[in-house]
């Protein structure tokens, strides 16, 4: 991937609670800074089929109470100002990952911008209703609600350009030794993890603008 010095690289994936909560952070930190973020999508659970599977199914084996853990996980996240609705399935996010990546490529001026409001839309209709964000009925309803009414959402699921961004992007991961998210690079600095906005001012040596 090209380099700069500006450039605040995002480790993530639409189906990581901590990722949709390190979005929120994201926000506040670079608020008033000149900051270039690039997304860079991690294949978190590719293996998870169309029609999804239980949370139960997906911690299966790991002696987790998944009720107790997904109240925790939704009072926390609701403290935060985060809509966050009780789910009891998980979803493949690849489709997903592949229009936001399509998005980005429709208009070089507003792509980006637009493919940020698309992720923010798709982390609250997987995290706040527990929607199938595999289903292109569902990513057309996403584009709907932000007002690109227009966009041919099987023509971008189709796409092999964006297709093949999905994959470099999970490539990448793999190249920086990238195994979980959220994961934050700038220059050569990293942060692990959700670990607040301090930390992610203190990453990118933010000083506010008074």
């Amino acid at each position: 991937m090209h380099e700069s010095n500006n450039i605040l690289e995002v480790f993530t994936d639409f189906v990581c609670p901590w990722c949709y909560l390190g979005e929120k952070q994201l926000r506040e930190a670079t608020a008033d800074t000149n900051v270039t973020l690039r997304h860079v999508y991690f294949p978190l659970h590719p293996e998870t089929p169309v029609e999804g599977i239980t949370l139960e199914q997906l911690f299966a084996g790991r002696g987790m109470d998944v009720a107790v853990m997904q109240k925790q996980l939704g009072t926390m996240m609701r403290g935060e100002g985060l809509d966050y609705g009780p789910r009891t399935y998980t979803f493949n996010s690849s489709p997903a990952q592949q229009l936001a990546k399509y998005i980005s490529l429709l208009d070089t001026e507003a792509g980006t911008a637009n493919a940020r409001q698309f992720g923010a839309e798709v982390f609250l209709a997987y995290f706040g209703r527990g929607d199938n964000i595999a289903m292109p009925a569902v990513l057309r309803g996403i584009c709907n609600r932000i007002g690109m009414v227009d966009i041919d959402i099987e023509k971008g699921l189709r796409d092999s350009s964006a297709a093949q961004m999905v994959n470099d992007d999970w490539a990448y991961c793999r190249e920086m030794n990238v195994t979980g998210v959220p994961a934050f690079r700038f220059g050569e600095r990293w942060l692990h993890g959700c670990q607040g906005v301090p930390a992610l001012e203190s990453l990118i040596r933010v000083e506010r603008e008074e």
